[in-house]
Protein backbone atom coordinates (compact mmCIF):
# COMPACT_ATOMS: atom_id res chain seq x y z
CA UNK A 1 0.00 0.00 0.00
CA UNK A 2 1.39 3.36 -1.00
CA UNK A 3 2.19 5.80 1.76
CA UNK A 4 -0.09 8.80 1.93
CA UNK A 5 -1.41 11.26 4.50
CA UNK A 6 -4.95 10.93 5.87
CA UNK A 7 -6.82 13.35 8.10
CA UNK A 8 -8.62 11.49 10.88
CA UNK A 9 -10.78 12.48 13.86
CA UNK A 10 -11.38 11.15 17.37
CA UNK A 11 -14.36 12.28 19.44
CA UNK A 12 -15.09 11.83 23.14
CA UNK A 13 -18.62 12.71 24.23
CA UNK A 14 -18.09 11.97 27.90
CA UNK A 15 -19.60 12.72 31.27
CA UNK A 16 -16.75 15.07 32.14
CA UNK A 17 -15.84 16.65 28.82
CA UNK A 18 -16.41 16.90 25.08
CA UNK A 19 -13.09 16.46 23.25
CA UNK A 20 -12.19 16.37 19.58
CA UNK A 21 -8.77 15.47 18.20
CA UNK A 22 -7.79 16.02 14.57
CA UNK A 23 -4.81 14.03 13.37
CA UNK A 24 -2.82 13.03 10.33
CA UNK A 25 -1.87 9.43 9.66
CA UNK A 26 1.28 8.54 7.75
CA UNK A 27 -0.48 5.79 5.81
CA UNK A 28 0.73 3.07 8.18
CA UNK A 29 -0.17 2.89 11.88
CA UNK A 30 1.26 6.09 13.36
CA UNK A 31 -0.59 9.38 13.72
CA UNK A 32 0.25 12.89 14.87
CA UNK A 33 -2.14 15.41 16.37
CA UNK A 34 -2.92 18.53 14.34
CA UNK A 35 -5.54 20.18 16.56
CA UNK A 36 -7.52 19.68 19.75
CA UNK A 37 -10.65 21.22 21.22
CA UNK A 38 -12.43 20.53 24.50
CA UNK A 39 -15.10 21.82 26.86
CA UNK A 40 -17.02 20.46 29.88
CA UNK A 41 -20.10 18.40 29.02
CA UNK A 42 -22.02 20.05 31.90
CA UNK A 43 -24.78 17.47 32.19
CA UNK A 44 -25.44 16.70 28.53
CA UNK A 45 -23.90 13.26 29.09
CA UNK A 46 -24.35 11.43 32.41
CA UNK A 47 -22.73 8.08 33.25
CA UNK A 48 -21.69 7.70 29.62
CA UNK A 49 -25.20 8.13 28.22
CA UNK A 50 -26.76 11.12 26.44
CA UNK A 51 -29.23 13.11 28.55
CA UNK A 52 -29.74 16.15 26.28
CA UNK A 53 -29.21 15.65 22.54
CA UNK A 54 -29.65 19.32 21.58
CA UNK A 55 -27.28 20.55 24.27
CA UNK A 56 -24.66 17.95 23.37
CA UNK A 57 -24.85 18.83 19.69
CA UNK A 58 -24.45 22.52 20.51
CA UNK A 59 -21.43 21.76 22.69
CA UNK A 60 -19.81 19.65 19.97
CA UNK A 61 -20.39 22.46 17.49
CA UNK A 62 -18.70 24.86 19.92
CA UNK A 63 -15.65 22.61 20.17
CA UNK A 64 -15.40 22.28 16.39
CA UNK A 65 -15.76 26.05 16.07
CA UNK A 66 -13.04 26.51 18.70
CA UNK A 67 -10.66 24.36 16.67
CA UNK A 68 -11.48 26.44 13.62
CA UNK A 69 -9.95 24.15 11.01
CA UNK A 70 -12.76 23.59 8.54
CA UNK A 71 -10.23 22.49 5.94
CA UNK A 72 -9.15 19.59 8.18
CA UNK A 73 -12.68 18.56 9.14
CA UNK A 74 -13.72 18.57 5.48
CA UNK A 75 -10.73 16.37 4.64
CA UNK A 76 -11.25 13.94 7.53
CA UNK A 77 -11.77 10.43 6.20
CA UNK A 78 -12.76 8.57 9.36
CA UNK A 79 -14.06 9.31 12.83
CA UNK A 80 -13.61 7.04 15.87
CA UNK A 81 -15.89 7.92 18.78
CA UNK A 82 -15.64 6.60 22.32
CA UNK A 83 -18.55 4.75 23.91
CA UNK A 84 -19.22 3.60 27.45
CA UNK A 85 -22.44 3.20 29.41
CA UNK A 86 -24.97 2.18 26.71
CA UNK A 87 -25.63 -1.16 28.40
CA UNK A 88 -22.16 -2.36 27.45
CA UNK A 89 -21.29 -5.96 28.29
CA UNK A 90 -18.68 -8.47 27.16
CA UNK A 91 -18.55 -12.22 26.64
CA UNK A 92 -16.37 -14.96 25.21
CA UNK A 93 -16.96 -15.95 21.58
CA UNK A 94 -15.57 -19.18 20.12
CA UNK A 95 -14.98 -19.59 16.40
CA UNK A 96 -13.75 -22.52 14.33
CA UNK A 97 -12.13 -22.99 10.95
CA UNK A 98 -11.12 -26.20 9.20
CA UNK A 99 -7.71 -26.14 7.53
CA UNK A 100 -8.52 -27.29 4.00
CA UNK A 101 -5.43 -26.26 2.02
CA UNK A 102 -3.25 -29.17 0.77
CA UNK A 103 -0.40 -28.36 3.19
CA UNK A 104 -2.78 -28.12 6.19
CA UNK A 105 -1.03 -24.90 7.21
CA UNK A 106 -2.85 -22.13 9.10
CA UNK A 107 -2.99 -18.99 6.94
CA UNK A 108 -4.50 -15.53 7.40
CA UNK A 109 -7.63 -16.83 5.66
CA UNK A 110 -8.32 -19.45 8.34
CA UNK A 111 -7.60 -16.97 11.14
CA UNK A 112 -10.03 -14.46 9.61
CA UNK A 113 -12.69 -17.17 9.15
CA UNK A 114 -12.37 -18.32 12.78
CA UNK A 115 -12.50 -14.73 14.01
CA UNK A 116 -15.69 -14.08 12.04
CA UNK A 117 -17.24 -17.29 13.33
CA UNK A 118 -16.46 -16.20 16.90
CA UNK A 119 -18.69 -13.16 16.43
CA UNK A 120 -21.77 -15.22 15.59
CA UNK A 121 -23.51 -14.75 18.93
CA UNK A 122 -27.09 -15.24 20.03
CA UNK A 123 -27.64 -11.56 20.87
CA UNK A 124 -30.96 -9.78 21.23
CA UNK A 125 -32.08 -7.70 18.25
CA UNK A 126 -31.33 -4.46 20.11
CA UNK A 127 -27.68 -5.41 20.74
CA UNK A 128 -24.73 -4.37 18.57
CA UNK A 129 -21.21 -5.77 18.58
CA UNK A 130 -18.92 -2.80 19.14
CA UNK A 131 -15.46 -4.37 19.24
CA UNK A 132 -13.93 -7.84 19.36
CA UNK A 133 -10.43 -9.01 20.15
CA UNK A 134 -8.48 -12.25 20.18
CA UNK A 135 -7.80 -13.87 23.56
CA UNK A 136 -6.03 -17.03 22.41
CA UNK A 137 -6.09 -19.84 19.80
CA UNK A 138 -6.31 -23.62 19.85
CA UNK A 139 -4.54 -25.52 17.07
CA UNK A 140 -5.84 -29.12 17.10
CA UNK A 141 -6.87 -28.49 20.75
CA UNK A 142 -3.38 -27.20 21.65
CA UNK A 143 -3.25 -23.62 22.97
CA UNK A 144 -0.96 -21.27 21.05
CA UNK A 145 -0.39 -17.54 20.89
CA UNK A 146 0.32 -17.25 17.16
CA UNK A 147 -1.18 -19.99 14.96
CA UNK A 148 -0.03 -18.53 11.64
CA UNK A 149 2.13 -21.03 9.72
CA UNK A 150 1.45 -23.98 12.02
CA UNK A 151 0.34 -27.34 10.63
CA UNK A 152 -3.10 -28.40 11.82
CA UNK A 153 -6.50 -29.75 10.86
CA UNK A 154 -8.60 -27.36 12.95
CA UNK A 155 -8.19 -23.82 14.26
CA UNK A 156 -10.24 -22.47 17.15
CA UNK A 157 -10.35 -18.80 18.15
CA UNK A 158 -11.37 -17.66 21.60
CA UNK A 159 -12.36 -14.00 21.26
CA UNK A 160 -13.43 -11.28 23.65
CA UNK A 161 -16.63 -9.64 22.32
CA UNK A 162 -17.92 -6.26 23.51
CA UNK A 163 -21.53 -5.33 22.70
CA UNK A 164 -23.99 -2.63 23.68
CA UNK A 165 -27.47 -1.24 23.19
CA UNK A 166 -27.69 -0.30 19.51
CA UNK A 167 -30.24 2.51 20.05
CA UNK A 168 -28.09 4.24 22.64
CA UNK A 169 -25.00 3.94 20.45
CA UNK A 170 -27.00 5.29 17.52
CA UNK A 171 -27.79 8.40 19.59
CA UNK A 172 -24.06 9.20 19.55
CA UNK A 173 -23.94 8.58 15.80
CA UNK A 174 -26.88 10.94 15.31
CA UNK A 175 -25.16 13.76 17.16
CA UNK A 176 -22.06 13.29 15.02
CA UNK A 177 -23.97 13.17 11.74
CA UNK A 178 -25.95 16.26 12.73
CA UNK A 179 -22.74 18.29 12.95
CA UNK A 180 -21.60 17.10 9.50
CA UNK A 181 -19.73 13.81 9.90
CA UNK A 182 -20.66 11.02 7.48
CA UNK A 183 -22.42 8.10 9.13
CA UNK A 184 -20.56 5.53 7.01
CA UNK A 185 -17.24 6.80 8.37
CA UNK A 186 -18.16 6.63 12.08
CA UNK A 187 -16.61 3.85 14.15
CA UNK A 188 -17.46 3.24 17.83
CA UNK A 189 -14.71 2.05 20.15
CA UNK A 190 -15.17 0.91 23.75
CA UNK A 191 -13.26 3.37 25.88
CA UNK A 192 -10.82 1.00 27.70
CA UNK A 193 -9.81 -0.62 24.39
CA UNK A 194 -8.88 2.84 23.13
CA UNK A 195 -6.94 3.53 26.35
CA UNK A 196 -5.15 0.21 25.82
CA UNK A 197 -3.94 1.38 22.41
CA UNK A 198 -3.13 4.82 23.76
CA UNK A 199 -0.87 3.88 26.67
CA UNK A 200 0.06 0.18 26.93
CA UNK A 201 3.11 -1.54 25.43
CA UNK A 202 3.40 -4.96 23.78
CA UNK A 203 5.58 -6.07 26.70
CA UNK A 204 2.83 -5.23 29.20
CA UNK A 205 0.18 -6.98 27.13
CA UNK A 206 2.30 -10.12 27.02
CA UNK A 207 3.34 -10.15 30.70
CA UNK A 208 -0.17 -9.37 31.94
CA UNK A 209 -1.61 -6.03 32.99
CA UNK A 210 -4.84 -4.64 34.45
CA UNK A 211 -5.77 -1.23 33.01
CA UNK A 212 -8.44 0.86 34.72
CA UNK A 213 -9.75 4.13 33.28
CA UNK A 214 -11.26 6.16 36.12
CA UNK A 215 -13.49 8.64 34.33
CA UNK A 216 -15.98 11.19 35.62
CA UNK A 217 -19.20 9.17 35.30
CA UNK A 218 -17.96 5.64 34.54
CA UNK A 219 -15.00 3.45 35.38
CA UNK A 220 -13.83 0.99 32.73
CA UNK A 221 -11.29 -1.79 32.84
CA UNK A 222 -9.46 -4.21 30.57
CA UNK A 223 -7.20 -7.11 31.49
CA UNK A 224 -4.55 -8.30 29.04
CA UNK A 225 -2.53 -11.49 29.44
CA UNK A 226 -0.31 -13.37 27.00
CA UNK A 227 -1.06 -10.64 24.41
CA UNK A 228 -4.79 -11.30 24.54
CA UNK A 229 -7.75 -9.58 26.16
CA UNK A 230 -9.31 -11.82 28.82
CA UNK A 231 -11.76 -9.43 30.47
CA UNK A 232 -13.20 -5.96 30.09
CA UNK A 233 -16.15 -4.06 31.42
CA UNK A 234 -17.48 -0.92 33.00
CA UNK A 235 -19.48 0.31 35.95
CA UNK A 236 -21.51 3.51 35.94
CA UNK A 237 -19.70 4.89 38.96
CA UNK A 238 -16.81 7.26 38.43
CA UNK A 239 -14.70 9.95 40.02
CA UNK A 240 -17.58 12.45 40.13
CA UNK A 241 -19.06 10.15 42.79
CA UNK A 242 -15.93 10.65 44.89
CA UNK A 243 -16.30 14.41 44.55
CA UNK A 244 -20.00 14.24 45.33
CA UNK A 245 -19.30 12.22 48.49
CA UNK A 246 -16.89 14.92 49.68
CA UNK A 247 -19.47 17.59 48.90
CA UNK A 248 -22.20 15.85 50.92
CA UNK A 249 -19.97 14.80 53.80
CA UNK A 250 -18.61 18.28 54.46
CA UNK A 251 -21.45 20.46 53.13
CA UNK A 252 -19.20 22.00 50.50
CA UNK A 253 -20.21 22.93 46.96
CA UNK A 254 -19.49 20.22 44.37
CA UNK A 255 -17.43 22.64 42.24
CA UNK A 256 -15.29 23.60 45.23
CA UNK A 257 -14.53 19.94 45.99
CA UNK A 258 -13.72 19.35 42.34
CA UNK A 259 -11.35 22.30 42.33
CA UNK A 260 -9.66 21.03 45.51
CA UNK A 261 -8.73 17.83 43.70
CA UNK A 262 -8.03 19.07 40.17
CA UNK A 263 -5.88 21.96 41.40
CA UNK A 264 -3.83 19.55 43.50
CA UNK A 265 -4.61 21.46 46.71
CA UNK A 266 -5.91 18.40 48.54
CA UNK A 267 -2.95 16.29 47.40
CA UNK A 268 -0.57 19.00 48.60
CA UNK A 269 -2.25 19.03 52.00
CA UNK A 270 -1.98 15.24 52.20
CA UNK A 271 1.68 15.23 51.17
CA UNK A 272 2.54 17.99 53.65
CA UNK A 273 0.66 16.11 56.38
CA UNK A 274 -1.38 19.22 56.96
CA UNK A 275 -3.77 18.83 59.87
CA UNK A 276 -6.67 20.98 58.63
CA UNK A 277 -8.00 22.70 55.53
CA UNK A 278 -9.84 25.96 56.08
CA UNK A 279 -13.03 27.13 54.35
CA UNK A 280 -15.13 30.27 54.73
CA UNK A 281 -18.88 29.68 54.99
CA UNK A 282 -21.70 31.95 53.78
CA UNK A 283 -21.64 33.87 57.06
CA UNK A 284 -17.94 34.59 56.68
CA UNK A 285 -16.93 32.19 59.44
CA UNK A 286 -13.84 30.01 59.01
CA UNK A 287 -14.40 26.23 59.13
CA UNK A 288 -11.59 23.78 59.75
CA UNK A 289 -11.95 20.28 58.28
CA UNK A 290 -9.35 17.62 59.14
CA UNK A 291 -7.43 16.41 56.09
CA UNK A 292 -7.70 12.84 57.40
CA UNK A 293 -11.49 13.08 57.07
CA UNK A 294 -11.16 13.99 53.38
CA UNK A 295 -8.96 10.93 52.95
CA UNK A 296 -11.42 8.66 54.75
CA UNK A 297 -14.40 9.72 52.63
CA UNK A 298 -12.51 9.55 49.31
CA UNK A 299 -10.92 6.20 50.13
CA UNK A 300 -14.27 4.67 50.98
CA UNK A 301 -15.73 5.38 47.54
CA UNK A 302 -12.53 4.50 45.66
CA UNK A 303 -12.28 1.20 47.50
CA UNK A 304 -15.87 0.44 46.57
CA UNK A 305 -15.23 1.16 42.86
CA UNK A 306 -12.14 -1.04 42.68
CA UNK A 307 -13.72 -3.80 44.78
CA UNK A 308 -16.65 -4.06 42.36
CA UNK A 309 -14.20 -4.43 39.47
CA UNK A 310 -12.23 -7.05 41.40
CA UNK A 311 -15.45 -9.03 41.87
CA UNK A 312 -16.28 -8.75 38.15
CA UNK A 313 -12.81 -10.03 37.24
CA UNK A 314 -13.24 -12.97 39.62
CA UNK A 315 -16.63 -13.76 38.10
CA UNK A 316 -15.03 -13.86 34.63
CA UNK A 317 -12.17 -16.05 35.94
CA UNK A 318 -9.58 -13.58 34.66
CA UNK A 319 -5.87 -14.39 35.20
CA UNK A 320 -4.62 -13.23 38.59
CA UNK A 321 -0.87 -13.39 38.00
CA UNK A 322 -0.01 -10.21 36.11
CA UNK A 323 3.67 -9.63 35.44
CA UNK A 324 3.32 -5.89 34.86
CA UNK A 325 0.74 -5.19 37.56
CA UNK A 326 -1.72 -2.37 37.14
CA UNK A 327 -2.06 0.83 35.12
CA UNK A 328 -4.44 3.61 36.14
CA UNK A 329 -5.55 6.35 33.76
CA UNK A 330 -8.46 8.75 33.22
CA UNK A 331 -9.14 12.05 34.97
CA UNK A 332 -9.56 10.42 38.39
CA UNK A 333 -6.04 8.96 38.19
CA UNK A 334 -4.58 12.39 38.95
CA UNK A 335 -5.71 12.16 42.59
CA UNK A 336 -3.02 10.42 44.67
CA UNK A 337 -5.48 8.35 46.72
CA UNK A 338 -6.76 6.67 43.54
CA UNK A 339 -3.50 4.82 42.91
CA UNK A 340 -3.12 4.06 46.63
CA UNK A 341 -6.52 2.37 46.77
CA UNK A 342 -5.81 0.55 43.49
CA UNK A 343 -2.73 -1.01 45.13
CA UNK A 344 -4.65 -1.92 48.28
CA UNK A 345 -7.65 -3.55 46.57
CA UNK A 346 -5.84 -5.48 43.83
CA UNK A 347 -2.55 -6.09 45.63
CA UNK A 348 -0.74 -4.98 42.47
CA UNK A 349 1.78 -2.33 41.59
CA UNK A 350 0.12 0.71 40.03
CA UNK A 351 1.43 3.20 37.50
CA UNK A 352 -0.50 6.35 36.58
CA UNK A 353 -0.22 6.65 32.82
CA UNK A 354 -0.72 9.43 30.25
CA UNK A 355 -0.94 9.16 26.44
CA UNK A 356 2.24 7.59 25.05
CA UNK A 357 4.27 8.52 21.96
CA UNK A 358 2.14 11.54 21.14
CA UNK A 359 3.37 13.37 18.07
CA UNK A 360 2.35 16.74 16.68
CA UNK A 361 2.35 20.39 17.67
CA UNK A 362 -0.50 20.19 20.20
CA UNK A 363 0.61 20.51 23.84
CA UNK A 364 -1.12 19.50 27.05
CA UNK A 365 -1.65 15.85 26.12
CA UNK A 366 0.45 14.66 29.06
CA UNK A 367 -2.73 14.18 31.07
CA UNK A 368 -4.36 10.81 31.90
CA UNK A 369 -7.73 12.32 31.04
CA UNK A 370 -6.75 12.19 27.33
CA UNK A 371 -5.59 8.55 27.17
CA UNK A 372 -8.80 7.15 25.67
CA UNK A 373 -9.34 9.84 23.05
CA UNK A 374 -5.68 9.53 22.00
CA UNK A 375 -6.19 5.80 21.53
CA UNK A 376 -9.36 6.51 19.56
CA UNK A 377 -7.33 8.67 17.17
CA UNK A 378 -5.08 5.64 16.57
CA UNK A 379 -8.19 3.57 15.82
CA UNK A 380 -9.36 6.20 13.32
CA UNK A 381 -5.95 6.09 11.64
CA UNK A 382 -6.19 2.31 11.34
CA UNK A 383 -9.56 2.52 9.62
CA UNK A 384 -8.43 5.25 7.25
CA UNK A 385 -5.42 3.16 6.26
CA UNK A 386 -7.41 0.02 5.54
CA UNK A 387 -9.16 1.39 2.45
CA UNK A 388 -12.57 0.04 3.51
CA UNK A 389 -11.24 -3.35 4.69
CA UNK A 390 -12.67 -2.91 8.18
CA UNK A 391 -12.54 -6.48 9.44
CA UNK A 392 -8.85 -7.21 8.87
CA UNK A 393 -6.78 -7.82 11.99
CA UNK A 394 -4.51 -4.90 12.89
CA UNK A 395 -2.95 -6.84 15.71
CA UNK A 396 -1.02 -9.25 13.50
CA UNK A 397 0.31 -6.24 11.59
CA UNK A 398 1.21 -4.14 14.60
CA UNK A 399 2.28 -6.84 17.03
CA UNK A 400 -0.80 -6.38 19.22
CA UNK A 401 -3.93 -8.48 19.73
CA UNK A 402 -6.89 -6.19 19.02
CA UNK A 403 -8.90 -6.79 15.88
CA UNK A 404 -12.24 -6.29 14.13
CA UNK A 405 -13.29 -2.96 15.58
CA UNK A 406 -16.30 -2.79 13.22
CA UNK A 407 -19.88 -3.19 14.37
CA UNK A 408 -22.06 -6.24 13.95
CA UNK A 409 -24.03 -4.49 11.21
CA UNK A 410 -20.91 -3.87 9.12
CA UNK A 411 -19.79 -7.48 9.67
CA UNK A 412 -23.12 -8.74 8.37
CA UNK A 413 -22.93 -6.55 5.27
CA UNK A 414 -19.42 -7.75 4.48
Amino acid sequence: MARHSNIVTAVELGTGKITVLLGESDGENSVRILARGSEPSAGSVVKGEIQDMDKLQSQLENVIREIGRDDLFNASRTVAFLVTGCGIASQRGVGNATIRNPEHVVTEAEIAAANEDAKVLNLASNREIINSSESYFLVDNRRVGKPLGQTANKLETHAHIVHGNSSQIDNFRRVLTNVGFERELLYPVFSPLASDLGILSDKERNAGVLLIDLGAGCTEYILEYDSGIHASGMIQVGFDHVINDLSLAFDLHFDLCKKLILSGALDQAITARQEYMEFRNAAGMIRQIPVTEFITVADCRLEEIFSIIRQMLARDKAPQTLGDGGVLTGGGAKFSRSSEMFRKVFNLTCQVRCPADVGGAVTGMDDPAFSAVWGALKVAAYYANQNDVVEESWIDRAGKKLFSWGSRKRSTIK
